[in-house]
């Protein structure tokens, strides 16, 4: 299917202002956001070591062209490994969007969001302190090179994604004929609540890879939030073939808004479940404090057990900022 007589179609559905003798001007929305750390290494045998560290920098553009397109455009910059002495730049989301005519629902095209990581990101509101667990456990990327399309209904009761990826990732080429079709829905009964959410999550990846067993991912979540505690649990699972495995992340995040947040994270993963000492897990406790809308800093201690070393955790003590603007 022609992804640019998709967008096409359902926008005719709708008043364009291209459809004026004045032709508008679009609307352009710049912004950034920086995530750095201090760590130091408390593991045995790392001689204390310490170092200031530039984790993320985004610099992002946004612009409506229409009333009915809009695009998004955002340079990441990190290191790959520690082998690297200077950042590189490279793209993170790259997409056109366009609003179906009298509809809540969205088209997008391009390197767009992935319909689950970004929102468990956001609810947790800490990705600068760790990423989600299928992310950081290499089996779900935030973006991807795809097609998308999405709506929220009912005042935020309904939120759903829907999309066909390449599969890879945005920070990978497309490798063979196969795709990845995700789909998410999530319900919130206490949405139109002003100060308060519930929501509960459903999400399936099925990966069709061209010369092997397909690909397939799942996770269940829910979540609460109100203004002195959040709540944030999930279970994700992976399966391909005779192999299978899975985890979980529980996160309670209780404190005064205007002072402080108490984080209380641990995740555990196995990534088969018939091999033994192959999983591992990780306990993140701390605080964190809003010096400003968008700009937070948190102390955490945090450390990671892998089943194989139980006696050899690596963990250490970090402060960890987030400045957007």
């Amino acid at each position: 299917m022609n992804i640019v007589s998709l967008l096409c179609l359902f926008a005719s559905t709708s008043t364009s202002a291209l459809a004026s003798d004045d032709k508008p001007k679009p609307e352009v929305d710049m912004g950034g956001l920086l995530a750095a750390h201090y760590g130091l290494n408390l593991t045995e045998g790392a001689d204390n070591f310490n170092e200031f560290a530039l984790d993320r920098a985004y610099l992002t553009a946004r612009a409506k062209i229409t009333p009915t397109f809009g695009a998004r455009l955002t340079l990441d910059a990190d290191r790959p490994s520690s082998a690297d002495t200077k950042y590189r730049v490279f793209v993170k989301h790259a997409y056109l969007e366009a609003k179906i005519g009298g509809t809540p629902m969205k088209v997008r095209a391009g390197v767009i969001d992935t319909p689950y990581q970004g929102y468990s990101d956001n609810f947790w509101e800490h990705r600068y302190v760790a990423k989600g667990q299928s992310d950081s456990n290499g089996n779900l990327s935030p973006a991807d090179l795809g097609v998308s399309i999405g709506g929220e209904h009912a005042k935020g009761l309904v939120d759903w994604t829907v999309g066909l990826y390449n599969g890879e990732g945005y920070s990978k080429i497309e490798v063979d004929a196969g795709k990845s079709v995700q789909g998410r829905v999530t319900i919130d009964p206490m949405a139109s609540k002003e100060r308060m959410r519930l929501p509960l999550t459903g999400f399936v990846d099925y990966h069709m890879v061209q010369d092997g067993d397909p690909i397939m991912l799942f996770a269940a979540a829910a979540g609460f939030k109100m203004p002195y505690v959040w709540f944030w649990g999930e279970y994700t699972g992976r399966s391909q073939g005779d192999v299978s495995g899975g985890g979980y992340s529980v996160s309670l995040l209780p404190g005064m808004p205007k002072y402080f947040r108490v984080i209380a994270r641990y995740d555990s993963y196995d990534p088969n479940s018939e091999v033994d000492a192959d999983g591992w897990s990780t306990i993140i406790g701390g605080v964190s404090h809003n010096f400003y809308e968008d700009i937070s800093l948190a102390a955490t201690y945090e450390r990671t057990t892998t089943e194989a070393a139980p006696d050899d955790a690596a963990h250490g003590a970090f402060l960890r900022m987030q400045a957007g603007f």
